[in-house]
């Protein structure tokens, strides 16, 4: 196996799998997770949400055993397992004594190979889908990035489609559909298999053999989204107002991303942020308020989030786009941006305390198109941003003129009358 950096290693299959180990001597847990690189951007048209039924529909049974069994199966062994589907990867993971890696991933193996999908398992799935959706839908934070995500990415892009789907696009999902996507896309080539903790690199790479096989369909090349300005409304029968807004950034391969999180680690990635400071601890305007990024393989978002009363709503918005505006126009002291890169590097580094985290951050960096780089690398970069780098993204990236803007609210017209000022609505 090749070494992509100190302790940790990497080789492909003759099937086309790559394999990832990171041995942790001392652990007896190991994490492995697989990776398929396929997500809800490969969800076909009025099909959305297709990538994340698939996911559901591979716990229901496989070839060999049924979902009892593979419950009975995973919990014999003391551990957990569990699957996620984002807008470019699923990923399926287990967390098991390093005694139980090879019935761990043998587990793994059934689920992504030989899943049953049977019509019966179809029909009380779409019910559990259909109760996911309509859980995301009660919860005005979920409808706010909803909205916002449609608003932000133009011309209908799947970027803009929730990923759990909508009730309307579930209910036509077929067993044939099931089947399309599986053998388009869960084979090894389009696979990523880490393992971290108790292990051995050559012992996994050997037991990673039993990954075999093609896929039968033919995977369409990803559309680069094309970002746009706008509003997203929505009515809900609820107290407060739910405020999103989206600013685009860069894709998760551009070495700017250390700076822009430093960047949101200012802004309001953490309790002393200045959002965080203004908004609920000098004004106490809200309750929730943060800013987050995302990134992924061509496209990235700087997002802020705030929920207030509607009476404050307007100062809410003030406040924040004041904050927003001085961060590129005043910059910030070197002090600040020390305490942000130590915030961000001791978080980032406490979170590869254990097995999962690290798991977590090899899996989603291949799968992201990246090349994995060592833990103190990581955190060189992010020591080595400057003020001046900083305060030119603030100036390159955070103008409200810009941004995408969502909010829900028991009263879409009152939203409207008061963000005219900020944003160009239809009235």
């Amino acid at each position: 196996m090749t070494e992509l950096y100190t302790g940790c290693f990497s080789a492909t299959t003759p099937a086309g799998l790559e394999v990832i180990v990171e041995p942790m001597p001392g652990f007896r847990s190991v994490a492995l997770g697989l990776w398929v690189k396929a997500g809800s951007r490969e969800d076909p048209p009025g099909k959305e949400g297709l990538a994340h039924f698939v996911e559901h529909m591979t716990f229901k049974g496989t070839q060999k055993r049924t979902a009892l069994e593979l419950a009975q199966s995973i919990d014999a062994l003391g551990g957990h397992l569990n699957a996620a589907t984002t807008a470019e990867y699923t990923f399926y993971y287990t967390e098991v004594l390093n005694t139980h890696v090879l019935e761990a991933l043998s587990i793994l193996h059934e689920l992504v190979t030989m899943p049953r999908f049977s019509p019966e398992d179809l029909v009380r799935e779409r019910v559990v889908v259909s109760e996911e959706i309509r859980s995301a839908e009660d919860d005005p934070e979920d409808v706010a990035f909803r909205l916002l995500a449609e608003t932000l990415w133009a011309d209908d892009h799947p970027l803009g489609k929730p990923v759990i789907g909508r009730l309307d696009t579930v209910s036509h999902v077929e067993i044939p559909d099931l089947w399309g996507f599986f053998e388009g896309h869960y084979h090894p080539k389009g696979m990523v298999l880490v393992a971290c903790g108790g292990v051995e690199p050559d012992a996994v790479f050997q037991a990673a053999q039993m990954f075999t096989g093609e896929g039968k369909g033919t995977c369409q090349a990803r559309t680069p989204p094309r970002p746009r300005i706008g509003l997203g409304l929505a009515e809900k029968n609820i107290q407060q107002v739910h405020l999103a807004l989206g600013f685009p950034t860069v894709p998760a391969s551009s070495p700017e991303r250390y700076a822009l999180e430093v960047l949101n680690s200012i802004l309001g990635g953490g309790v002393s942020s200045r959002l965080f400071q203004r908004v609920r601890e000098e004004l106490g305007l809200a309750y929730s308020v943060f800013s987050a990024t995302a990134y992924f393989s061509d496209a990235g978002v700087l997002s802020i989030y705030a929920a207030a009363e509607e009476r404050n709503f307007p100062r809410l918005i003030e406040v924040i786009h004041g904050e927003v505006e001085k961060l590129g126009k005043e910059g910030v002291p070197r002090e600040e941006v020390d305490r942000a890169i130590q915030r961000i590097s001791n978080a980032f580094l406490l979170n590869l305390d254990d097995p999962s985290g690290r798991m977590v951050r090899l899996g989603t960096v291949v799968s992201l198109g990246r090349k994995p780089i060592s833990p103190e690398e990581v955190v060189q970069r992010f020591s080595a941003v400057t003020a001046e780098e900083v305060q030119e993204l603030a100036r390159r990236f955070l103008r409200p003129e810009r941004a995408a803007w969502a909010a829900v609210g028991p009263s879409a017209d009152r939203l409207r009358q008061i963000l005219r000022n900020f944003v160009e609505v239809s009235l």
